[in-house]
């Protein structure tokens, strides 16, 4: 990939992430009731998250930054 599609998927994945945080909190908002989905939204979360983080070091190191 190069510099520009590093940078597009890293943006890209920058607001997936930001919107998996949001459903984190909107489940805090349904709490007790939904803690069944507990789980599943964090997991969801943690794997964008670190798909992210690798994304954006991916860009990072190309960029030389």
């Amino acid at each position: 990939m190069d510099q520009k599609e590093l940078e597009a998927r890293f943006r890209k994945l920058a607001r997936q992430a930001a919107e998996t945080a949001m459903d984190l909190h909107d489940l805090t908002e349904e709490l007790p009731g939904a803690y069944l989905r507990i789980e599943e939204v964090a997991r969801k979360a943690f794997l964008k998250h670190k798909e992210w983080a690798e994304a954006r070091e991916a860009f990072e190191k190309a960029s030389g930054s």
